[in-house]
Parts: structure tokens; sequence; C-alpha cells
């Protein structure tokens, strides 16, 4: 992504073909100038650098950038003019996990032809569906919905999406759960930290919630906290002092991810309960303010507090229609 809209130069001319030394299983291609004789080999720097110079709004360490996308393990098509990476895509499975293109060679088929690879790539798979961002590891859930020229880039090219997600932030200077005005959770409810012994119960309450996370929980780094119920783990939230993605290291931001209520226990007060006391939690170590990510419920958390600071646009693509 990152992609704009701007006339400046004629475009380069590409040519595929696979790196110097480059196993058959390496999985990854680079493109080179038809002018020059030798491939470049993508640096991780120049790839590092060139994201932040197309996403200035989304501010990540190197160390997150290369922990979050696993590069080491995704398919890397990269564009070169003069030596020098004008444009690179990510791709793992049936995902493209990012696209970005040098801002002055914009509007001059280089974001076209690397997502033209990057879909041969995944046919290549045999995967007959594409999606933008999310996978099983990923920096940006989408594409960024703001500016539009993004979105309306992979519109052209087929792509589509049901909804836009939402990047929140909640301010915890004068935050105080007990001032907010939302329902409390059943008397019987008990909010503690998951341990060990929970983690049947978990894994069993995940299912239930959203089966897709369930990974997640099987060997977590972060505090879990939970809502005990009768016997049961009604909900459950982690929570990470450090886990602003998107912010500057003197924020002190935290985050809350992977809120879940199991069905039989929702609208009793439950979901937004845990997410309060974990604010409070959070905020008793250190944190100044508190990211969520991937949000679709903006309202529900908007009253508790948080605020949109960014939203991403959700895109697909059937291959089997093309």
């Amino acid at each position: 992504y990152g992609k704009g809209l701007q006339n400046l130069h004629s475009p380069v001319q590409l040519r595929v073909s696979p790196p110097k030394n480059a196993g058959a299983s390496s999985g990854v291609f680079y493109f080179s100038t038809e002018e020059e004789g030798d491939l470049v080999s993508p640096d991780i720097n120049d790839i590092f650098a060139l994201y932040l110079k197309c996403f200035p709004d989304y501010p990540v360490s190197k160390e997150a950038f290369c922990n979050l996308l696993q590069l080491e393990t995704a398919e890397i098509l990269s564009d070169f003019n003069a030596n020098k990476l004008i444009g690179f895509s990510i791709v793992r499975e049936n995902t493209i996990s990012l696209l970005c293109v040098d801002p002055f060679y914009r509007a001059k088929g280089v974001g076209s032809r690397l997502l033209q690879k990057s879909e041969t790539a995944i046919a290549g798979q045999n995967f007959k569906h594409i999606i933008l961002g999310r996978g099983k590891h990923y920096l940006l859930q989408g594409v960024p919905a703001e500016p539009t020229e993004i979105s309306r880039f992979f519109q052209k090219r087929g792509y589509s999406a049901e909804w836009t997600s939402a990047d929140m932030n909640l301010c915890l200077n004068h935050f105080s759960a007990l001032a907010l005005d939302i329902p409390p959770a059943p008397e019987t409810v008990v909010f503690r930290f998951a341990t060990e012994k929970d983690s049947v119960l978990l894994l069993n309450a995940v299912q239930k919630a959203e089966p897709a996370w369930k990974d997640f929980f099987i060997s977590p780094s972060e505090p879990i906290l939970i809502a005990f119920h009768a016997g049961e783990i009604a909900g459950f939230e982690f929570l990470s002092p450090k886990g602003g993605r998107f912010v500057k290291p003197e924020s002190r931001t935290g985050s809350i991810g992977c809120v879940g209520v199991v069905p039989e226990e929702r609208k009793k007060g439950i979901g937004r309960q845990l997410v309060s006391k974990g604010a409070e939690w959070l905020k008793l170590q250190g944190c100044m303010n508190i990211e969520l990510r991937y949000v679709a419920l903006v309202d529900w958390y908007q009253k508790i507090g948080f605020e949109v600071i960014r939203r991403q646009w959700m895109g697909e693509k059937d291959l089997s229609a093309v």
C-alpha cells in the first residue's frame, strides 16, 4: 500500500529473474531494471526504511517490523532501479501483507506490477482468494482507509471490502473505571489473571467465543485477564503493558487484545467490565495510553472512552472470478 497519485518521470522497465545463489526454496523474487546486468537482493534495512517512508502514520521499530511480518519465511517481491529499492510486496500464503512503492516512483506502473506478481505467486499456490494485510503474521490488518487513493488503487484492480476496521486509543491520564457509565457484571463473576491451571478451561472458552484466536492462547506471552463464573471462564482478554504497535516508545502505550465473551454469557456487562478493569491494571503498570487494533465494535469501545485514531480498509479479491 502506501500508494499515491503522482506523475514524475517515465516508468522504469522491469524484468523478473531469480537471484544469484538463491536456492529453489528461498521463496523470494527479485526485480531489476533492464539496463542492469546483475540482480540486487533487498536489504532488510532498505525494506524497513521504505516502509517508514510510505507509512509515516504507522511508525514501528525495526525489531517489531521483522518479528510481526516474519520476513525470513515470507515471499518478498522487490523492485529496483539503479540498485535502489523502489518498491516491494510481502506475500504469505493467500495474503499480501504489505505493498510499498517509493513516492518518487508512484503512478508509473510499479505498484501494479508488484500487485500482479503477488497475485501470480498466490495463484501459483492454488489459492482462490486473496486478503490484504491480515493473516498469520501481519503488521497492518488491512490497508489504510486514508488517503482514499490507496483503497481506490485496489478497487480498480478487482478488490472489495465488506467492512472497515478501526485502530483506537484510550488516554489514561484521567481514566477511572468507577466513573464509567457501563452496566455492572453479575456479582458472582470473579475477575482475575489466568494461571496454567486454567489452560483447558481457557482454550474451551476461546473455542466458543472466537475459534480463530485459539492458537494465540496456546503459549501466551502476555498476561490474560479472565472473568470466572459458575466454574467456567466466561470472558478473557490479553493485556500488554508494552503492546502499543504504532506508537513512539516515550508514549508508554499498552494494548488490550482478543477480548472475548462466550455466547451464553454475553449481554451481561462482562465484556466492558473486563476491558475497564484491564485498563485500570495497565494504568497501574505506568501506561499513559491504550491502543486497540483491528476493531469492529467501535461504538461498544467508545462507551468506555476509546477514540478512533485510524481506519483500515479490509480488502479482498476472489481469484476464481478472474
